[in-house]
């Protein structure tokens, strides 16, 4: 016990301790945060300093809560391996951490994830984060008698959360609607941002377990079209990955990036400007096929409501859902018509451990041989996911070079990230434009497709990378994205649709809440969950409503 109590009579203090850490994560892990407030308060140096004075206050304050013998080092290390990590993926990839973040980390798979572990992560993570780690755990502390030890804690967090309050309402005008009117200050704040993001998830999980399913679309049958028409009706929904409009030269980029969709040009319905529901797969995924817009949908009101997929089966309709991604985020679970391809065995599309997706062509062809009702076909592409571009195409479509070939992107020069990104819009326009060739060639089936991406991509655009950048401040790289219909000619005869009808309706802006009725028209059900004036297609057919 003599020897113990010596022991803890060496080193420093543990309110140093607190002030030093706190002091590291403000110097070593906020170059974003810092250099947000530097455009905010426009230069002034001195509201910079103060504000972000005020931010180490407040760390203070959240330490000394956890600064008991047995919790502070703990604590403190915890602290570090968050900012250490969020630091990398904020500064290199100009990646927010919100609540949506956590949720697509949450559900993404190790085979997505891997392609973000790399060597410069790596060597990131043992430098800011494991060794200053090793150093708190071995730096000795001189802990002083409980009553004193509880007493300099109390200080400390007095001391912290007076600094903050202080330095706030000093200048409370300024401070105070430079946090309200940019949410992207404290959202680049490490490690606060992940640590509040991932509470806030996990608060949203336990809130909606216990949520109740409410049905949706019971009502919905079959109408005149499809109940008259002579062979099954056959439309496939082929969700995109990625895809950003801007790189599609079907709406005007530079690069010809659609040459064979172009070379059917007349046969295809391009839609100009569409907007997406989020900014990554998790939120904007569900959003699609769920009957509501941006403006109401919610993680919980999707896991409360029935979809597009459920309303389809009321009708008696066929669903079955093939997924080259992560998954169909619980879209599909009712329907029992899922199967997974990312895993396939195929040496043709998947040689390098996930397929590409030529496997997507693959399957289409061989289910629609087998197809005797009534059929909606969800066919789920990793499309342009990053940061791994070079993988989502077969080398001999690499079409625009030199292309990053690594997934550290800043290994690569823009140019690079740029040919390879193109290189994959390449590949979905190979893609869709031989889906289109094979079902306008079916003679068992009407049938009729549905392309849609899920979000766009940053390429490297002030600073920003990849996607799910929060959407009141996503750029429109991350939020327009490609909308393209194709209705084969025994469809447009069975249900008298217009091609130049639709032509024109595609210069009208359109959202990702169009799908869920647009499908509905295009399958010809009859449901009160349907609204025509959301349905693309419902002025341009023969009888319209």
């Amino acid at each position: 016990m003599k020897i113990e109590n010596q022991a803890d009579q060496r080193g420093i203090s543990p309110v140093l301790l607190s002030i030093i850490v706190a002091a590291f994560i403000m110097a070593a892990y906020n170059n974003t945060f810092w250099g947000k407030a530097q455009r905010i308060f426009e230069g002034n140096t001195l509201h910079v300093a103060l504000f972000g004075l005020a931010v180490f206050g407040l760390i203070l304050f959240v330490i000394a809560l956890f600064s008991g013998k047995w919790l502070q080092k703990p604590f403190l290390i915890f602290l570090l391996m968050v900012g250490g990590v969020s630091y990398y993926y904020m500064d290199t990839l100009g990646v927010m951490i919100d609540r949506d973040m956590i949720q697509n980390v949450m559900t993404t798979t190790m085979q997505e994830g891997k392609h973000l572990i790399t060597f410069g992560f790596i060597t990131h993570v043992v430098i800011y984060a494991i060794i200053p780690s090793i150093i708190v755990w071995m730096i000795p502390v001189k802990r002083p008698r409980f009553l004193r030890a509880l007493v300099s804690q109390g200080f400390l967090a007095i001391a912290g959360i007076g600094l903050c309050a202080a330095l706030l309402f000093a200048n409370y005008k300024n401070f105070s609607g430079a946090i309200h009117d940019n949410k992207d200050l404290m959202g680049s704040f490490q490690p606060g941002a992940p640590i509040t993001s991932t509470i806030r998830y996990a608060n949203l999980v336990l809130n909606t377990r216990d949520i109740v399913l409410q049905p949706r679309g019971e009502d919905a049958v079959k109408g005149p079209l499809i109940t008259t028409a002579q062979k099954p009706v056959l439309t496939v929904i082929m969700v995109g990955e990625t895809a950003r409009a801007q790189d599609f030269s079907l709406l005007g980029y530079e690069r010809d990036t659609n040459p064979e969709l172009e070379a059917m040009r007349d046969d295809i319905t391009v839609f100009e400007d569409v907007r997406s529901c989020g900014t990554a797969t998790a939120t904007s995924l569900p959003c699609m096929f769920s009957r509501f817009g941006r403006g109401d949908y919610s993680y919980e009101a999707g896991l409360a409501n029935e979809n597009l997929l459920d309303i389809l089966a009321h009708a008696g309709v066929n669903v079955e859902w093939f997924d080259n991604n992560t998954g169909d985020k619980g879209i599909a679970e009712r329907i029992g018509g899922f199967q997974a391809l990312t895993y396939q065995k195929d040496p043709e599309f998947c040689a390098v451990g996930e397929c590409n997706d030529g496997i997507i062509l693959k399957t289409l062809k061989e289910k629609s041989a087998t197809i005797t009702e009534d059929t909606v076909l969800v066919l789920h592409q990793i499309g342009s996911h990053g940061p791994s571009y070079y993988l989502r195409y077969p080398k001999e479509y690499e079409r625009f070079t030199p292309a990053c070939n690594d997934s550290e992107l800043k290994n690569c020069s823009s140019g690079e990230i740029k040919n390879a990104y193109d290189n994959t819009i390449a590949y979905t326009d190979h893609i869709l434009a031989e889906s289109i060739k094979f079902l306008q060639a079916q003679d068992n089936v009407i049938p009729a497709m549905f392309y849609m991406s899920d979000h766009g991509e940053s390429l490297g655009e002030n600073g920003i990378y990849l996607h799910g950048t929060p959407y009141f401040m996503a750029p429109d790289t991350q939020t327009r994205v490609p909308m393209i219909l194709w209705f084969s000619d025994a469809y447009k005869k069975a249900f008298g649709l217009d091609q130049a009808c639709m032509d024109s309706r595609a210069k009208q802006p359109a959202t990702h809440e169009n799908m869920f009725h647009t499908i509905l028209g295009m399958m010809d059900i009859t449901t009160s969950e349907r609204l025509p004036k959301l349905d693309v297609t419902s002025n341009c057919r023969t009888a319209a409503e």
